[in-house]
């Protein structure tokens, strides 16, 4: 009888380690999700007053990932205060609109090309490709077209095939982003100086 107890104690404090292991682990994810959440939104907003008014020269010389997501951070600070944030946006200057799907694009697109048109919708899409198509980089762009038109909701003429957007995902995954940063940062700027 007293081993059927200290068996049964035995098997709480198992499953009380357990759960104590599981809690903390838990809460050290949590606790470094909250940790990059809150260093992303500082270095948003740092972006964002760095390129606020800066001038011709500063913008020509900036990181494109960094000037990308300052711009976008303006814009999501504008957008945020507006009752019809889609109709907002298709107001703002073109250069804006670019930045601010350039850096979605590019947010979504790091892990899979198709994460970017499978959680986008208009008219944050047209932006982004009319952007993208403005910096002739072919090799990206013959892999953006496929997946977009694959992946397009109002295009029936095209099924949706898995195995080939795995593919596409493949072989964009393989690409350096910056290369066509650079050329999409090229376009923002020429757009807002035609501004």
């Amino acid at each position: 009888m007293q081993i059927i107890a200290w068996i049964g104690v035995f098997a709480v404090l198992i499953v009380f380690i357990v759960i104590f292991i599981i809690a903390s682990r838990s809460f050290s994810k949590r606790a470094k999700l909250k940790k990059e959440f809150y260093a992303k939104a500082d270095r948003q907003r740092a972006n964002m007053l760095k390129y606020k008014n800066a001038d011709a020269g500063t913008l020509s010389v900036a990181s494109a990932f960094e000037l990308i997501e300052g711009l976008a951070a303006g814009v999501q600070e504008e957008l945020s205060d507006s009752a019809a944030p889609n109709a907002a946006f298709l107001e703002l200057p073109l250069w804006r609109r670019y930045a601010y799907a350039a850096y979605y694009f590019f947010s979504d697109s790091r892990i899979r090309l198709s994460g970017f048109f499978r959680s986008s919708g208009e008219p944050l899409l047209s932006a982004a490709l009319e952007c993208l198509e403005k910096t002739g980089a072919e090799e990206y762009l013959a892999l953006i077209r496929s997946e977009y038109e694959m992946l397009d909701d109002n295009n029936d003429a095209v099924s949706v095939e898995e195995p080939k957007i795995a593919a596409w995902d493949e072989a964009y995954a393989k690409l350096d982003p910056a290369p066509l940063a650079e050329r999409v940062k090229n376009v923002i700027l020429c757009a807002k100086n035609e501004a």
